[in-house]
Formats: C-alpha cells, structure tokens, sequence
C-alpha cells in the first residue's frame, strides 16, 4: 500500500497527470467530432453571390433556446445588403422540403451570423443541402446597422 507521501515517489504524480492528459484529449477529440457533425452544406445563389455575400460556415442549431430545425450560417458582406433571404431544404432527391426566411441588413465590409428557423415539420436527416437566395430587395436605410432581424 502507497501512503500519499510516499505518491510522488511512486509514480503515481506521473500516472495521474498522463491521465488527465488523455481526458483532455478525449474531450477535445469529442468537441471536435460534434462540431463536425453539426455542419451542414450549404449553396449560395447567383444572385446571392452578386449582391456581395459570401458565407463560410454553416451549422445546425442545437443550444437549449435555438428552435428545433433552425442553421445558422456566418455572412461576409463586401457591400451594403438590406434584404430578405430565403433558405430552402433539399433532399437527396433534388427535393424541396422546408424554407425559412431572415431579415438581414449589413453594411460595406460586414459579417455576422444569420438565423433560419424552418417549420417544426421539416425532417432534418432528409435534408442533404440547404441553397439560400435573394427574396427581396430592400432600399438602403441611412445609417448602416449591423443588426439581423429574424422571423
């Protein structure tokens, strides 16, 4: 039997910082196999792309207070956009089955996470891309706010 003096000596320093290593690193691994899970594929329109925006990351929402079916997607605006997007789901068909819409404003140079929240209906695992679109224009408001409203 090692008394706790005697730990050090023993190794045991030793055994119990390589096994904080591994947990560390098993947790890490799991954080990364989750956030992987998570992303999800997303298509910008033509149009989309001509306005000035492109996006880099997309993920599933899954945070206590983030609706059922709601992605959420980062923006990188190279100019003003005031407009209203449309998100819709596809199968592995070719098959639109959900859209949900945002609100969004950006100014010239601008980023920021968007929101969409489709119906509660929608079956997530049938989904293989979401393509996001232009659905309205809006005139460009004074003032450049960075805010997204969301429906």
């Amino acid at each position: 039997m090692i008394g706790c003096a005697d730990a050090e000596k023993n190794g045991a320093g030793t055994i119990g910082e390589s096994i904080g290593r591994n947990v560390t690193e098993f947790a890490q691994g799991v954080g990364t196999g989750v956030d992987a899970e998570l992303q999800i594929k997303v298509e910008l329109s033509e149009a989309l792309k001509a306005s000035g925006l492109t996006s880099t990351v997309a993920k599933q929402q899954t945070h206590l207070n983030a609706p059922d079916k709601a992605i959420s997607v980062y923006f990188i605006a190279s100019k003003a956009l005031n407009a209203t997007l449309i998100a819709k789901a596809y199968n592995s068909e070719n098959q639109e089955i959900g859209r949900a819409i945002a609100e969004v404003k950006f100014g010239a140079d601008d980023a920021q996470y968007i929101s969409f929240e489709f119906p509660s209906e929608m079956d997530r695992q049938l989904v293989v891309v979401y393509k996001v679109d232009l659905q309205t224009l809006q005139p460009e408001a004074a003032g450049g706010s960075r805010s997204a409203v969301e429906p």
